[in-house]
């Protein structure tokens, strides 16, 4: 199915507003916050107490009627099973669709089954050794081992970790493996989830804020981490139309490249983002006059915000000023590894909706970070094509180009 369009037929979300797509998008376009405080551990000793939290309950073991022992695993399997199976569902897939299909499952994490690291740890001290059951379950790629046989997915399998980029890149790559002719289907998932070990972690590099996030403020400070899961199914549009479905949005293009500069800061005049972004459009064969909206990285760190606007201006020129850009970090916080596909799935919901989320908490205006900030509550637009914009730590950057299907 080489050169025939790539398209969305399905899209699940585990997010700090709740299960599902719909809580996620209701969530964003009223401007909530679902930032709260962490209870999954002991925070005395952190400096930063609250993250962009999913509530245990809300992911129960009714939603796992597939196999009904997800329920008591590692939460990032909940997290991406449950995203998955809405994806799936919304696509109106069965699972001899998927098996026929030879699909791909293409699971994209920064900190990959962190409940099982942490029980395999707490065991290691101990003559008696980690249980064999959790060593499986604490590696990597468990996730997309367990759920591709738990759905049948006979095509290709990756896991990819870029770390913030992480959820972009596995929509590039599942995008690439349909293109190519590898599958004729493909699940997309995005997930992370925080522990303890993680959050220690995350602190460490001084990213976090003890304030509000506030993407593109002359007074922010910093980002505050979150976790959850979102997943896509993508087909080649001529396949989806001949099993009936209704393909959504397009991916017109994607690109992922590395900065090669810092762990954690961009390059001053985010060169590398406007490489990703202008490839990104070139992929797509979309000029920058065309493009409606950005959903931004906006991570509400000094540097990155600056960085970030001074490519959108060097990659869409004048149109820049005017279309309509956004930040949902603001929200939700920083998702890690689902970070940027939950962002994109916001991002096709802008373009099937006409609605754009707003970004909460702005208050003063930065002169370095000027362009159209959709800061007081969501706005209608007309989004054709849009841009998610999503980097990393190590300095990935990874950009998906969305167009509204004719």
């Amino acid at each position: 199915m080489s050169g025939e369009p790539v398209v969305i037929t399905g899209m699940g979300a585990v997010t700090p507003f709740g299960v599902g797509v719909g809580a996620l998008w209701d969530g964003v376009v009223a401007g909530k916050d679902a930032i709260r405080p962490i209870e999954r551990f002991d925070t005395a000793e952190y400096r930063v107490k609250v993250a962009g939290i999913v509530s245990e309950s809300d992911v129960r073991g009714t939603d796992f009627p597939e196999d009904p022992s997800i329920a008591t695993r590692d939460l990032a399997l909940r997290f991406s099973a449950r995203a998955i199976r809405e994806a799936i569902e919304s696509a109106g897939l069965t699972q001899s669709d998927i098996t026929a299909a030879d699909a791909a499952i293409v699971i994209a994490t920064n900190f990959g089954p962190a409940d099982a690291c942490e029980e395999l740890y707490a065991a290691a001290p101990y003559d008696s050794g980690a249980d064999p059951e959790t060593l499986r379950e604490s590696l990597l790629d468990f996730a997309t081992t367990y759920l591709g046989d738990l759905w049948g997915a006979r095509g290709p399998r990756a896991t990819l970790s870029l770390s913030c980029a992480s959820g972009n890149a596995a929509l590039g790559y599942a995008t690439d493996l349909l293109r190519a002719g590898r599958a004729k289907l493909a699940i997309a998932c995005g997930v992370d989830v925080i522990s303890e070990y993680a959050w220690s972690g995350l602190l460490a590099l001084r990213t976090m804020t003890t304030d509000k996030v506030r993407p593109f403020d002359k007074n922010r400070s910093g980002t505050i981490f979150g976790e959850g899961a979102a997943a896509m199914v993508l087909e080649p549009k001529p396949l989806a139309k001949a099993r009936g479905a209704e393909p959504r949005v397009e991916i017109a293009g994607h690109h992922s490249n590395n900065n090669a500069f810092h762990l954690t800061a961009p390059d001053k005049d985010g060169a590398s983002i406007v490489r990703a972004m202008m490839r990104a459009l070139e992929d797509a064969r979309v000029g920058p006059g065309e493009v409606d909206h950005v959903n931004a990285h906006a991570t509400a760190t000094k540097y990155n915000d600056a960085a970030e606007t001074a490519a959108i201006k060097a990659v869409l020129g004048k149109r820049a000023a005017e279309i309509p850009v956004n930040g949902i970090k603001s929200m939700i916080g920083h998702l890690m590894g689902a970070a940027s596909i939950v962002e994109t799935l916001v991002a096709a919901r802008t373009i099937e909706t006409g609605i754009v989320p707003p970004t909460i908490n702005y208050e003063t205006p930065d002169p370095a970070c000027d362009l159209n900030y959709v800061t007081h509550g969501a706005e209608k637009h007309n989004v054709r094509c849009a841009l998610s914009n999503s980097s990393g730590l190590g300095g990935g950057n990874s950009v998906v180009v969305l167009r509204r299907l004719p």
